[in-house]
């Protein structure tokens, strides 16, 4: 059985993402911060008669979120999709911004991507390749005043899944970030569902030639 791993699960794209994927026959590994709504959304998805198992990290603390990702593939088995959703919404304004806040917002937004890369990427070589899934967003190219750490997480983001890409895909890994570009909900014109069939469509996309791979796609 497949295994799709989700960093930074939670309602909206990630829970409508385990449940595209969940019906086409994955298992989904659920990773977030707090364990009650992290218990609640896997709770759900087992009784729609998914395989689901979850633990709760910090996406930003690297020791915490790569054994996270190890027990999960101990116990679904090796991811081959990975979708990372991670954003930290602060709302704070240059002028009040400290270093620290910045780095600890980098350090969830961003570098967790990388752990988690390095945590799966093993597997992934062992079996010829992969899928990783990356939620970008607009704040990347026009970033928000009062949320000065989301633009620079976002931008960051983005080019380090764009370095990815490129130096993984002689391992037959597939690296897209999808930049959502306005408000995501059921009552908006990108809903959920919108983003997690666009992640199928990318994930389809490693059956193919790696030309046709994409790596920056954008949706609005």
């Amino acid at each position: 059985m497949p295994h799709l791993l989700i960093i930074g699960a939670g309602p909206g794209i990630s829970a409508a993402t385990a449940r595209r994927f969940g019906r086409a026959g994955y298992a989904v590994g659920l990773v977030a911060r707090r364990e009650e709504p992290l218990a609640e959304l896997g709770a759900e998805l087992r009784a729609e008669g998914i395989r689901t198992g979850w633990a709760a990290a910090e996406a930003g603390d690297p020791a915490a979120l790569t054994e996270a990702v190890l027990r999960l593939v101990g116990e679904l088995g090796p991811a081959d999709v990975v979708l990372y959703n991670v954003s930290v919404g602060r709302e704070v304004t240059v002028a009040e911004l400290t270093p620290d806040d910045l780095l600890r917002d980098l350090a969830a937004g961003t570098v967790g991507l990388q752990t988690a890369v390095r945590a799966v990427l093993p597997g992934m070589r062992e079996r010829g390749g992969g899928t990783v899934l990356v939620t970008g967003g607009g704040s990347a190219d026009k970033p928000i005043r009062s949320m000065a750490t989301l633009g620079v997480q976002k931008a960051a983001l983005r080019a380090l899944a764009e370095l990815q890409a490129i130096a993984l895909a002689d391992d037959g890994v597939h690296v897209a970030t999808v930049t959502v570009r306005g408000f995501v909900g059921e009552d908006r014109q990108i809903t959920p569902q919108r983003v997690a069939e666009l992640y199928a469509d990318l994930v389809a996309e490693t059956a193919g030639p790696r030309e046709g791979w994409r790596t920056v796609v954008d949706l609005q």
